[in-house]
């Protein structure tokens, strides 16, 4: 059982993540969401409804209170290690989601209907037209390139093994960023996709946690999980109500930044194997949404379906 000045730091770390990343965009989204629904800047969903657009907003107050947060850690709360190395990638992923979050408002201001997927940008691209999704894909690409690089760090010296694997994560967070945006084709579809990515992400990260370090203390590796996924699902929490109720969207800006940082959590997370996985499986999803509409499988899959009607209401349905 941990003593009292360690249970202390460990009750004033949980306060401070839920103050930084929960409550601040909750209260954040409900004092903009008036003047969002005012703004006259609209896109018509699925069901022919004019939607207000900017939910994506709520990821510039995750970052400022996840940043204000990582500076007050690291002045008191890092030397009494009321935390491990687990959630130390959040740090890494601030500044990349926020990059994300702008490519992706960059796509919703001045994007067009006229090319969709990486075919259609690549193909504008090829005719000498540079579409804002063609930087918007080349931005997460860097992003990615970028995010994959701290694991650089415990790689000992270059070689074609550390090669490949930095090559899969580059792959993991870049697909993972546009897979996202894939399925925000009807409300809470991509919070909900989103959500068991970061659940999944982070009981890997506690399990290779406690795997890793057969000293640390299995509450101590929860505690840590525990604070990565309230970290990963505050903005969730924030717009959750908005997206069900189709009262907004989250737009690129939203979706790119939710896929980013899930992106990161999982290369963070997953072992090499479970990496490769992940990638293959992302790098499919996006080949096949190429050619196949996510909304009809979903839709002739009773149990997809019931999930993603879960959190609706009849009167939106």
């Amino acid at each position: 059982m941990p003593g009292a000045p360690e249970l202390g730091w460990h009750l004033a770390g949980l306060f401070a993540i839920l103050l930084a990343a929960v409550l601040l965009p909750w209260v954040g989204m409900r004092m903009l969401a008036p003047s969002l629904a005012a703004s006259g800047r609209t896109v018509r969903n699925y069901r022919g409804r004019q939607v207000p657009l900017g939910l994506g907003v709520v990821w510039v107050l995750w970052a400022a209170g996840v940043g204000m947060h990582q500076v007050v850690a690291l002045a008191l709360v890092l030397p009494h290690e009321y935390t491990s190395s687990l959630w130390f990638e959040i740090v890494v992923a601030v500044p990349l989601v926020a990059g994300a979050f702008a490519l992706g408002l960059i796509d919703d201001a001045f994007g067009t209907a006229g090319h969709k997927g990486f075919r259609g940008h690549l193909s504008a691209l090829r005719h000498g037209q540079l579409t804002t999704g063609a930087i918007k894909l080349f931005g997460i690409g860097l992003l990615a390139l970028l995010g994959a690089a701290p694991s650089a760090l415990v790689w000992q010296g270059l070689t074609m093994r550390t090669a490949v694997h930095y090559g899969v994560a580059v792959l993991v967070i870049g697909l993972a960023a546009n897979t996202v945006n894939l399925f925000d084709l009807r409300p809470g579809r991509a919070l909900k996709a989103y959500s068991l990515l970061a659940v999944i992400a982070v009981l890997m990260g506690v399990w290779s946690l406690i795997r890793v370090d057969d000293g640390l203390p299995v509450a101590s590796a929860l505690f840590d999980g525990l604070l990565v996924l309230l970290i990963a699902l505050g903005p969730v929490v924030a717009v959750w109500r908005y997206d069900l109720g189709e009262t907004g969207m989250l737009g690129d800006a939203g979706a790119n930044a939710f896929g980013m940082l899930v992106g990161l959590l999982l290369v963070s997370a997953l072992p090499f194997a479970g990496a490769v996985v992940a990638a293959v499986v992302l790098f499919g999803l996006n080949l096949i949404s190429e050619r196949v509409s996510f909304s009809s499988v979903i839709e002739r899959t009773g149990w997809l379906a019931a999930a993603d009607r879960w959190g609706r209401t009849p009167e939106e349905e």
